[in-house]
């Protein structure tokens, strides 16, 4: 579908491409939204899923922050790198196998604070589900989707986001982040495997 330059505006043909689309997991239509943190892909996830709801009557949005296990992504993996791939595999688990057996699906949300899983939010097997996260567009992912999305800024620009959203202090481990978080995009082509890529400014 390839590339424009926005943030909040939704095409409505991205809307009907998705409410078009046959049920990919069991009766559910997923979205994968993914791209380097402090791209827009909340802001965007948000968006979509607000232009989806007057013609659906469920739509998801499941966010990366409440799935991964810290900074680690996936506390028994090797490092961030494999984390990602495994972070599919969860997901997988979770949420699509119990979609395919017409269940509701469930994770845990991690709590940031106390640096555990907490509370366990459920996940119903109905409507769209939007996947919004770095390795939430992940090729074992994305190929069951009726659409993903790719979201791109300049480094500085995202840097700057996050640190304005979070604070400064964690500014070391959003450094390592998006030196792992590009490495794992190039691994699994991910910008390149998106049917559309948006960049934000």
């Amino acid at each position: 579908m390839g590339s424009v330059n926005q943030r909040d505006a939704i095409d409505p043909s991205w809307v009907a491409r998705v409410i078009a689309a046959p049920p990919g997991v069991g009766p559910v239509r997923l979205v994968c939204v993914d791209g380097p943190a402090g791209s827009g892909k909340t802001t965007f996830a948000s968006a979509f899923a607000a232009a989806l709801t007057p013609h659906l009557e469920i739509v998801h949005v499941v966010h990366g922050d409440a799935v991964y296990e810290g900074w680690d992504v996936v506390a028994d993996a090797p490092d961030r790198i494999a984390a990602f791939s495994w972070l599919a595999t969860r997901i997988e688990q979770w949420l699509i196998d119990p979609w395919r057996l017409g269940r509701a699906g469930e994770h845990p949300v991690w709590d940031w604070h106390t640096s555990r899983w907490g509370s366990t939010q459920t996940v119903t097997c109905e409507g769209v589900v939007i996947l919004e996260g770095v390795g939430l567009g992940s090729r074992a992912l994305r190929e069951q989707a009726a659409l993903s999305v790719w979201v791109e800024a300049d480094p500085t620009t995202r840097l700057a986001r996050v640190l304005r959203r979070d604070g400064d202090a964690i500014g070391d481990h959003m450094r390592a982040w998006q030196s792992d978080e590009e490495v794992w995009h190039q691994i699994d082509a991910t910008r390149d495997g998106s049917d559309l890529r948006i960049a934000t400014s």
